[in-house]
C-alpha cells in the first residue's frame, strides 16, 4: 500500500525537526516492534523528547502510519527520508531560528530553544555556551547534565554582576546547578580587561553563542525563560566550517590572549 500524501508530508515535517540521535533511536525501536503492536504500546516504547513540537509531529506520523504500514516499514521510511534530508541539508549551511510571534500565513522557523536542546541532546564532544544573562533554565540544565554524563566537555563563558559593575543584576552562573558548574570549565571577562564609555561604565559580555561539536548557533537570545518563550528574538544555526571555524577560533583566541579567563 502506498503512503498517503498526508503521511508523506507528516514524515517530512518530522524529519526536518528531529535530531539525528533521537531519530535513530526511534527507528531502531520501531523496527524491533511486532506488526501487531498497538498505537499506545508504540508511544510508550519510543524515546522521549523535551521538544513538544517534535513530540506532536511524531504523534501525527504514528496516527497516520498505524493504518497504512507496519512499524518496521515506518522505520525504513523515516531512515530513507532522513538520509535524503541530510544530503540536501549539507548544501543549506544556515538555518533561520526565531522566538516570539510568527507572521500570519507563514510557516514558522525553528524555535531557538528547541534547536539548542536538540544540538545539546546530540552532542558527542564539546559544548561551548556564551551568554550575558541566564535565568530559569531548568530544561537546559537537564540536557547539559545528560551531555556531561556522556563524556561531553562543557565550557561556559558568562557575565557577572561584579565584572559588569551592576549592569547585570544576577550572575549568569547562578542559574546553573552546582553539579554542572563543577563539571564545566567556566570563563569570565575580567573588569580590568574592559574599556569604559564616557560615563565610566565598563563594556558588557553581551554575545549569545552556542558551539556544539560541528554546529554553531548565534542569536539575540540570552539563556532565559523570557528569551525562549516570550521575547521576539532571532538567530541562525551554522553548519559550515567556513563560518563556524573562525567563530570558534575567535573565542578560543580570546582565552589564549587572556581577555577571557578561567574562573577559579
Amino acid at each position: 500500500m502506498a503512503m498517503s500524501d498526508d503521511l508523506c508530508i507528516a514524515v517530512e515535517n518530522l524529519v526536518r525537526k528531529a535530531p539525528e540521535g533521537w531519530l535513530t533511536a526511534t527507528c531502531d525501536t520501531l523496527r524491533a516492534l511486532p506488526a501487531s503492536a498497538t498505537l499506545d504500546l508504540v508511544r510508550q516504547r519510543l524515546p522521549g523528547t523535551y521538544n513538544s513540537d517534535l513530540a506532536y509531529r511524531m504523534d501525527r506520523v504514528l496516527d497516520l502510519a498505524s493504518t497504512q504500514m507496519s512499524w518496521e516499514a515506518l522505520s525504513w521510511s523515516l531512515r530513507t527520508t532522513h538520509a535524503a534530508y541530510r544530503r540536501w541539508q549539507a548544501d543549506e549551511e544556515v538555518e533561520l531560528l526565531w522566538s516570539g510571534p510568527t507572521p500570519a500565513n507563514q510557516v514558522p522557523a525553528r524555535r531557538i530553544d528547541q534547536a539548542l536542546y536538540d544540538l545539546i541532546g546530540d552532542a558527542k564532544r564539546d559544548i561551548l555556551l556564551m551568554t550575558f544573562a541566564a535565568v530559569k533554565i531548568n530544561r537546559l540544565a537537564d540536557v547539559l547534565l545528560k551531555a556531561v554524563s556522556r563524556g561531553v566537555h562543557v565550557k561556559l563563558i558568562l557575565e557577572f554582576e561584579r565584572s559588569s559593575e551592576g549592569q547585570l543584576s544576577f550572575d549568569a552562573l547562578k542559574a546553573f546547578p552546582t553539579a554542572l558548574v563543577a563539571a564545566a570549565t567556566v570563563y569570565h571577562w575580567p573588569l580590568e580587561k574592559r574599556e569604559r564609555n564616557l560615563a565610566g561604565r565598563p563594556g558588557k559580555l553581551h554575545a549569545k553563542v552556542a558551539i556544539v561539536d560541528d554546529m554553531a548557533l548565534i542569536s539575540s537570545a540570552n539563556l532565559t525563560d523570557d528569551a525562549f518563550n516570550r521575547n521576539l528574538e532571532i538567530g541562525v544555526m551554522i553548519g559550515s566550517d567556513r563560518l563556524r571555524g573562525p567563530l570558534t577560533g575567535h573565542i578560543l583566541g580570546l582565552v589564549r590572549s587572556g581577555q577571557l579567563v578561567e574562573l577559579r
